[in-house]
């Protein structure tokens, strides 16, 4: 695939998303704490992760073949990248549940939910595609991009500011965890060919957070069915 192909494919896939989310904030349903105290909000937020899908994954899978062992391939890990794949999983559990709890007010204030906890089947199947799409856009595709053309630390920076500047609607304490987090994947794809260990560690940190978050704000209404 030529480069210039898939310059235009990232710059086309990043911009399309950007606006996406810049329209969401307008609607002010850029979070999950918020799209549940919303009518539709829920499936707003689906909908926002579905054109994620759509423009971080389909579109340069389609588009870009050359790419596709970022996702066909998995390499084995040797033991140390094992222990620390493994420590950064656990410190991804802690971050998520220091999340919830530093939230725990705000979580708290929002007592009127309008879903059920059997909705989030739905609602994390949508999510966690979504996730895998990411990674194999920002760790997978762009990160492979930069490289053919600089050297790992500035592809790696390169990565990182699009990275955080895609999360620049949302709070300022995400940008800037986003910033040695997407640095820890980009070494994870980049050591393994592969953008599945990126994935497992993003979706760790989100899963544990967003579930807890959805677990505590219908509860109520599990309680009430």
């Amino acid at each position: 695939m030529k480069t210039e192909v898939v310059k235009w494919i990232l710059v086309i896939s990043f911009s399309a998303y950007f606006l996406i989310s810049w329209v969401f904030k307008k609607l002010h349903l850029n979070n999950l704490v918020v799209s549940l105290q919303v009518v539709s909000g829920l499936r707003l937020l689906n909908l926002k992760h579905v054109l994620g899908i759509i423009f971080f994954g389909v579109l340069p899978f389609v588009l870009i073949p050359d790419s596709r062992f970022l996702i066909l391939s998995i390499k084995e890990l040797n033991t140390p990248t094992l222990i620390l794949f493994l420590f950064l999983t656990f410190l991804c559990v802690y971050v998520s549940c220091l999340g919830v709890k530093n939230n725990d007010e705000v979580i708290s204030a929002n007592e009127t939910c309008l879903y059920r906890l059997s909705e989030s089947i739905g609602y994390f199947a949508v999510r966690f595609i979504f996730l895998l799409c990411y990674e194999f856009f920002f760790r997978g595709i762009m990160l492979f991009y930069f490289l053919e053309s600089y050297g790992l630390t500035l592809s790696i920076g390169y990565v990182t500011f699009f990275y955080v500047l895609i999360h620049v609607f949302d709070s300022k304490r995400e940008m800037l965890g986003a910033i040695p987090f997407g640095i820890v994947l980009c070494l994870f794809s980049y050591y393994t060919n592969s953008v599945w260990y990126a994935f497992v560690l993003h979706l760790v940190l989100s899963a544990v957070y967003e579930i807890s978050v959805f677990y505590r704000l219908t509860l109520k209404n599990k309680l009430l069915s």
